[in-house]
């Protein structure tokens, strides 16, 4: 008899559960500890008798964000009940977290069919000594901004093509009205740092780098993008570390993910101060 089963939070003892299950993994699931703590609705705890043995985030059409250290067989079976008839769009995990889901997908009744697997390294901030170089190496061009609401216009190229080179699925349609009010989102919910040159009047954005989310202790970076005819000036080394280095002189530790295949990415974020932590990150996009 399985004894396990999934609850979904809705009193803030839930949350409170939720939370002490998923801070010590905080640097591996930074977005998902920032859900929990604003008691976001999706956030669901795998249970066995009163015990926590799982915390993962899901919504029909979003993400799916899970956490499942302390997950067994039981609780396997639960998460696939869980999931029958339910429609998956993308998981985002660890590859650890990851083999544990994947296996149960195909004996769904209607198993959700892979789109696209991307996959990545996790890196975390480490080098400050390499941060600051990488801040002091900024070309005396340009300097360094924090993007602002009235800044979201002359940010709005950047943002598209950074969907466009580094987000777009295969075989999909860029919606110019949604990413307009997701980059909206951003400046109003996250940090985004600026590359830029020029009078302050008549500035132009040459490179971003900003947070995807900010949780107790932890700060993830991501939407990193410089434009082409600007790139290996070190703008992206800049920028990331800047941000680190404000979240380490704060107290706050600082992870990214990088692409596998993006080879000059990763070499930016040695440069700015981030090592590899050997550990795999993957997003699954489901049809």
């Amino acid at each position: 008899m399985n004894d396990c089963r999934i609850v979904r939070a809705t009193e803030k003892g839930d949350f409170l559960m939720a939370l002490a299950f998923v801070l010590p993994h905080e640097k591996t699931c930074c977005a998902l500890t920032r859900k929990i703590l604003d008691r976001e609705d999706g956030v669901h705890l795998v249970m066995r008798g009163d015990k926590t043995n799982g915390v993962f985030f899901f919504l029909e059409d979003d993400i799916f964000l899970p956490c499942l250290s302390g997950i067994r067989s039981g609780g396997l079976k639960a998460l696939a009940s869980f999931l029958e008839g339910k429609k998956l769009f993308c998981i985002s995990a660890l590859e650890d977290e990851l083999s544990k889901i994947r296996p149960l997908l195909p004996r769904l009744n209607k198993p959700p069919r892979l789109h696209e697997s991307r996959r990545y390294s996790f890196l975390e901030y480490q080098d400050r000594e390499a941060a600051r170089t990488a801040i002091d190496s900024l070309p005396g061009a340009f300097r360094i901004k924090i993007a602002e609401a009235g800044d979201e216009a002359a940010l709005l190229p950047l943002h598209l093509s950074y969907i466009r080179e580094e987000v777009l699925l295969k075989g999909r349609k860029l919606n110019e009205k949604f990413e307009r009010e997701q980059l909206k989102d951003t400046l109003a919910s996250q940090v985004v740092a600026l590359a830029v040159s020029g009078s302050e009047g008549q500035a132009s954005i040459a490179a971003k780098a900003g947070t995807n989310a900010i949780a107790s202790g932890v700060m993830q970076l991501g939407g990193v993008y410089t434009v082409q005819e600007e790139r290996g000036k070190g703008l992206a080394a800049a920028l990331t570390a800047f941000l680190a280095e404000s979240a380490a002189q704060k107290g706050m530790a600082t992870v990214l993910f990088v692409n596998k295949n993006n080879l000059p990415a990763a070499a930016a974020y040695r440069k700015a101060g981030f090592r590899d932590s050997g550990k795999d990150y993957t997003i699954e996009y489901y049809d």
